[in-house]
């Protein structure tokens, strides 16, 4: 059976009696290679045919559904169809002309992509692939029209299906063949899988992964197609398209779209929206609000509807919003734990009432597993009763915040979901190199692949597990640890590596420097300075977040880089972990999620020994890799 990302209960509901008769019988005779959408708006003009087929055999095709009577139909000439219907005359556009406007306009999109068209002989630059479109009249029976004179003229049978095509008696070899015969050009190729994800990429500009989808490129230049393409999987697309109302849980491994699935979910809910009631979008730290606001920005119409917070952010709002007196801190203690005092008043005075609950459209939480449970407990309450849109994308393996490993359900903290959680293993961002030594380094940390979850268990999705990552199979440089003899030292070796790569051509945005602490940046900020490089940093006096739309290499430290990617990381500082009081586990859960930010490249550093730098040592060797000795 063909795949629909859509889920084919949702397009039925969708469907009128036409349209379905349309979708019964592409579920019928299409095989799993092919793709099928519903009414979905496609490309930068956001066009929307009735039905779009991809397949390797088949190529594109667009299908515009009628479910006309014959005796609806007064007139029609190429361009238009006058219908009579119970308010009079109207006329409308004909089906075969607005199906190949939008087929026309697809193709002109994608043969701008160089990887999709010919680049030599006689067809050089029209697309490598085959594309149609066609008509379909679900109502009307080829006998019922063979009479007319001067249907076939104005409904040409080669781009035209009837309801003769749709019968159960239609053997899925002949359906296919007279799918076949709606293109035009007959190109021998078939699609290659690369070739499929470039086509979904330019279709669906809100699959992209890893960056907003670029502003509308001028005709005559190519757009911006990444090298490695980042494209949310027929999984991902599904998740993120079936997304309805009431609680959801996604349990999705680093790297595997959690965030874009949050971002694509936050922009249609945005849409439906009052800014009375606006959508709730919470996260821990800050580095990931402005990562998320960021991708959001292209949307700026839904940003009145939108409000992107870390935790600790909106319960500020909330305190001066209610005039809630927040306790200070015990006479002779300093005030480090100022924010669990906040989310603590706020919290209680939730519960006795003075904080209005419901009052969101819709919550949706990234990097669940950094909330506690009350926070959890309070974000649930703020849905929309009538709705209860509410959306928690969690994985424990990242859990860097809570000194506590949290086996609980997610009812006990009024999240319902039970029977609405999905998980997600693929891993996506990492090299198979960097996931692979990621892997090694974090064994017995992570759950076993094949064992995250415990068979037979009724309330298996109601449960915080883990979920054991899956890689994507790309290929990539291995990962280096250089070994230094001092932090100036070290601190040289990472800024003559990142120089080089910024003179080889690397975008400076796609660099970042993760440390463990703020102060360990500054030797590093010093030797990138020296060497006339652009940087924003997290240890620079006044910093406040990170300017997404400016080139600059970041200093990020480990605790604000979860959540974010970057295409070449260097974890510098491993001789200082475990940090103070921090137990093994605590780091290497840290440098765990460091190394999982890597999209390319990860280089590794220290000045001298500790138990992570041995335990790292251990997995190099193992996965057959040598440290660099300086």
């Amino acid at each position: 059976m063909a795949q629909f990302p859509q889920g084919l209960r949702q397009i039925e509901s969708r469907c009128n009696a036409g349209e379905r008769r349309v979708l019964d019988q592409l579920r019928q005779c299409l095989d799993d290679q092919h793709i099928v959408w519903h009414d979905l708006p496609v490309g930068e003009a956001a066009r929307q045919p009735d039905f779009i087929v991809l397949g390797p055999g088949l190529g594109l095709l667009l299908l515009e559904v009628k479910d006309w009577k014959l005796a609806t139909i007064r007139q029609a000439t190429p361009d238009r169809v006058e219908l009579a219907t119970a308010s009079g005359p109207v006329m409308t556009a004909h089906p075969l002309r607005q199906v190949r406007d939008h087929a026309m306009a697809l193709a002109d999109l994608l043969q701008r992509d160089p990887a999709l068209v010919h680049d030599d002989g006689p067809h050089r630059g029209r697309l490598a692939l085959r594309y149609g479109w066609g008509a379909v009249m679900s109502n009307l029976r080829r006998a019922e029209v063979a009479a007319l004179p001067g249907f076939d003229a104005v409904f040409p049978p080669a781009r035209t299906l009837l309801r003769d095509d749709l019968d159960d008696s239609v053997d899925p070899e002949t359906f296919v063949q007279r799918l076949s015969g709606l293109f035009t050009v007959d190109l021998p190729q078939r699609l290659t899988p690369a070739q499929r994800e470039r086509i979904r990429w330019h279709l669906f500009p809100e699959l992209r992964l890893g960056a907003p989808a670029p502003a509308p490129t001028p005709a005559e230049a190519p757009p911006e197609v990444p090298d490695l393409l980042q494209v949310m999987d027929l999984q991902q697309e599904q998740v993120a398209r079936t997304l309805g109302d009431g609680h959801r849980v996604i349990h999705g491994v680093a790297g595997s779209g959690k965030t874009m699935i949050l971002v694509h979910r936050a922009r249609l809910l945005a849409r439906e929206a009052e800014p009375a009631r606006p959508v709730l979008v919470l996260c821990y730290n800050r580095a990931l609000a402005d990562r998320i606001e960021a991708l959001i920005a292209p949307d700026e119409p839904l940003r009145a509807r939108l409000q992107v917070r870390t935790f600790h952010g909106w319960c500020a709002e909330l305190a001066r919003r209610h005039r809630i007196a927040v306790p200070a801190a015990p006479e002779g203690q300093d005030d480090s734990d100022a924010p669990a005092r906040l989310a603590q008043a706020v919290i209680a005075a939730a519960d006795a009432g003075r904080v209005p609950l419901g009052g969101h459209h819709a919550v949706l939480i990234d990097e669940a597993h950094d909330f506690e449970d009350g926070w959890l407990r309070l974000a649930a309450a703020m849905t929309d009763p009538a709705a209860r849109r509410l959306l928690v994308l969690y994985d424990d393996a990242q859990s860097i915040y809570q000194r506590l490993r949290r086996r609980f359900s997610f009812t006990s903290v009024g999240i319902q979901a039970r029977g609405r959680t999905s998980v997600l293993r693929l891993n996506y961002r990492n090299t198979a190199e960097v996931l692979g030594l990621a892997l090694r380094f974090a064994r017995g940390l992570l759950p076993e692949r094949g064992r995250d979850r415990e068979a037979g268990r009724d309330d298996e999705d109601d449960r915080v597990t883990g979920v054991a990552p899956s890689s994507s199979g790309r290929r990539g440089p291995r990962p280096v640890l250089i070994r230094a003899r001092s932090e100036h030292e070290e601190a040289e070796l990472l800024a003559a590596r990142i120089a080089d790569a910024v003179v080889a051509g690397t975008p400076l945005g796609e660099i970042a420097v993760l440390c463990r602490t703020r102060a360990q940046m500054a030797p590093i900020a010093e030797a990138l300075a020296r060497r006339g490089l652009p940087l924003q940093s997290m240890g620079s006096a006044g910093f406040q977040h990170f300017d997404w739309s400016q080139a600059g290499i970041r200093l990020v430290t480990l605790h604000s880089a979860k959540g974010l990617e970057f295409a070449h990381v260097h974890v510098a500082g491993l001789q200082r972990l475990p940090w103070r009081d921090e137990t093994l586990e605590d780091a290497v859960r840290l440098v765990y999620v460091a190394m999982t930010r890597a999209t390319q490249s990860l280089v590794l550093s220290c000045c001298g020994p500790s138990p992570v730098v041995e335990r790292l040592q251990a997995a190099l060797l193992e996965q057959g890799l040598e440290p660099a000795l300086q």
